[in-house]
């Protein structure tokens, strides 16, 4: 028998082993498919239970002004989180602040700053992760008032991480214009928002550790080349715009102005310039500033410029004027009767002040805005040709110019105009523009015919130089012939030199324009607003080779409401300023006070001697400069030029203020800034 038992006790051996081999070779045939066939896909779930990853954007592409002055910026600024886990009196240092605790001190000390309720805080600091962010995107001065108490206080747990922030160099100017970006860096408004695609930043991967409740940890954990090569500032496109930030200075200036003394509702301004479709200067109000945009109504996002649909009134009668020029109706010296009203079946329609002058030529219609001569014309077009040139000088339809909000404004149906629609339509009632549209077709008339299409993007420029894009002029139609536009431009001229739009008269300069006065629509839509006005004076400079188109309009002003009033006065002053800080000089003196001649009435109005300060010529080729205070803009260009110096002039009266201070001396060529008031 124990043979047997042998034998049976090598087979149990044997059978052992061979199970054992079994299990073994399983064993590791399921590490190699775990550890080496499916390594890349465990992996993949190992890194996924562990970290967490967040995306950061890189900075933002720049924009500018047409001569390379930043608008929009992109800049480093600090985030301050908190690591709660760490705030921890390891030292003992609290007691010396009477606090219970690191969270309790950190609390109170950071709550003033970040406009937090101390005790919020403290519950925030006590909800356990190590990760907890406090307020990004701090302004400098904030991260260094923080850092101090940091510092000072030996605090804890609290860390600023850097971040990219849009900054928008010159606050509120061309807001609307430039827009503004979110928090995720989207753009939101503006050319910001219209090439978003272009100025974005790539996002850069980050990955990070997390706790079992998925909080982020602090620290980064994996680090591929990919993701370091996404780490480094992006190289991005940089958009050149067409405004001029002298010009828009100037015009920003002036609205801020007109808005406090007509209180009216808004306002926008624009020039142009009439022969190329650039926009020099854009400006809309109510505005903001776009870096705490958040903090301003939305109405004041609203770019009116672009947007703003209002009947134009007396500032469309020199495109009707041109239609009746054109289909050869009228000449300037047709023959108008004038009895101050005229009836159209059953609606009376008056001039501005109800009187009549009698039997007047074309010309005088024009020079003196007269409603009765106007509905005459647009009897005679019809509904049909009044209707059909409005196409074609560009309303009824966006202008094509690279902005958000572009509007089409309004053209009714000639089939369903009657008689009274007409005759108001000629008049600029009953028909909805923008501004902008408004100021387009006035370019026609002062360039010599051509529509031109308006464009704010001079150029986008690549990294490497490239130039992407290159805004250029763009001739959408030819809408009337040269001896047209020249017959207007002469009329419109009579309108500032004798006639309703003195106001915008500058002395030395052949000025072209038209006043405009028209009513408001009521909210509802239905009739016009009692007592409500769309005051508005558009107008070219010089007349006869015009360099700048402006259009001013203000939405309800309070008080005196007639664009001659209120309007006119705003064109002539801020282009008085721009013609001479860009030295286009006048083209006729006759009227002029000389500079002795004005040194004279000076002394006069002091009734006392006063001398002009004198420049002095340094040894070493430089120039002193003098204390330009209480002398005029002419004055000062005066004493500037024969020096070879230029002038950068800042509002209207007498200088104030200048840089550099008086004693200064300076090299020729050198832009002398004075601020006039």
């Amino acid at each position: 028998m124990k043979p047997f038992a042998f034998w049976d006790s090598k087979r149990r051996f044997t059978a052992l082993c061979i199970c054992m081999a079994i299990v073994v070779s399983f064993v590791l045939l399921r590490l190699i498919w775990l550890q080496v066939v499916n390594a890349a896909k465990y992996k993949e779930m190992t890194k996924y239970q562990l970290t967490l990853d967040y995306k950061r954007g890189t900075p933002r592409g720049r924009i500018m002004d047409r001569d390379g002055e930043e608008l929009a910026v992109s800049i480093m600024t600090g985030s301050l989180y908190a690591d709660p886990e760490k705030m921890v009196d390891s030292e003992g240092r609290i007691k010396e602040h009477g606090a219970r605790d690191v969270r309790r001190l950190c609390a109170n000390l950071l709550a003033p700053l970040l406009k937090r309720d101390p005790e919020k805080l403290y519950k925030d600091f006590c909800g356990g992760g190590n990760y907890l962010w406090l307020k990004r995107y701090m302004d400098p001065k904030e991260v260094a008032q923080i850092q101090k108490i940091i510092d000072d206080n030996d605090l804890p747990g609290l860390h600023f991480e850097q971040e990219s922030k849009r900054y928008y160099t010159k606050k509120r100017a061309a807001a609307q214009v430039i827009g503004y970006v979110g928090t995720d860096d989207k753009g939101l408004a503006g050319i910001e928002h219209v090439y978003d695609d272009l100025l974005k930043g790539k996002k850069t991967l980050y990955s990070c550790l997390k706790d079992a409740n998925g909080k982020r940890l602090v620290g980064l954990l994996f680090n591929e080349p990919a993701q370091d090569l996404q780490r480094q500032q992006e190289q991005l496109p940089t958009i050149y715009l067409t405004l001029d930030s002298k010009i828009q200075y100037v015009l920003e200036d002036a609205m801020d102005d007109a808005m406090k003394r007509t209180k009216a509702q808004g306002a926008a301004a624009i020039i142009m310039d009439p022969y190329t479709g650039e926009i020099l200067g854009m400006v809309s109000r109510p505005t903001f500033d776009p870096n705490n945009f958040g903090k301003y109504s939305p109405d004041s996002w609203k770019n009116r410029a672009v947007s703003l649909v209002y009947e134009p009134g007396s500032v469309f009668k020199p495109i009707v004027g041109c239609m009746g020029l054109t289909e050869g109706i009228i000449t300037p010296d047709t023959l108008i009767q004038d009895n101050g009203h005229i009836k159209i079946a059953d609606r009376t329609i008056y001039n501005w002040d109800g009187e009549g002058l009698g039997t007047v030529p074309f010309s005088t219609v024009i020079k003196f805005s007269i409603n009765t001569g106007m509905v005459q014309l647009g009897m005679q077009l019809g509904a049909e040709k009044l209707t059909s040139y409005a196409k074609k000088f560009g309303f009824g339809s966006p202008t094509g110019i690279e902005l958000p909000g572009d509007e089409n404004g309004i053209l009714y149906n000639p089939k369903n105009m009657y008689e009274p629609d007409i005759a108001t339509m000629a008049i600029g009632q009953g028909i909805g523009v923008t501004p902008l549209q408004e100021l387009r077709a006035i370019c026609a008339i002062a360039n010599g015919g051509e529509l031109l299409q308006p464009y704010i993007v001079k150029k986008i420029v690549a990294a490497d130089g490239t130039v992407i894009k290159e805004g250029k002029k763009t001739v959408v139609r030819n809408v009337i012939t040269e001896q047209v536009a020249r017959q207007m431009r002469e009329m419109m001229e009579m309108v500032v030199s004798d006639g309703g739009g003195k106001t915008a008269s500058i002395k030395g300069y052949r000025i072209a324009g038209k006043t405009g006065t028209a009513e408001k629509r009521a909210e509802n839509g239905v009739g016009y607003a009692a007592g409500q006005y769309i005051a508005s004076f558009v107008g070219f400079v010089p007349a006869d080779k015009p360099r700048y188109a402006m259009i001013v309009m203000l939405d309800t002003p309070k008080g005196a409401f007639y664009g001659s009033q209120v309007s006119a006065p705003i064109f002539r002053d801020t282009l008085q300023q721009i013609l001479v800080a860009k030295g286009i000089q006048p083209v006729y003196s006759k009227g002029l006070p000389s500079f002795e001649e004005l040194n004279t009435v000076s002394q006069k109005a002091d009734n006392k001697p006063k001398q002009l300060p004198v420049l002095q010529r340094m040894p070493d080729g430089k120039i002193k400069l003098p204390d330009f205070k209480g002398l005029d803009m002419r004055n000062t260009i005066d004493l500037l030029e024969p020096y070879k110096l230029r002038l950068k002039p800042y509002g209207s009266g007498h200088a104030w203020q200048q840089k550099p201070p008086p004693g200064s001396e300076v090299l020729e060529n050198t832009t002398v800034e004075v601020w006039f008031n």
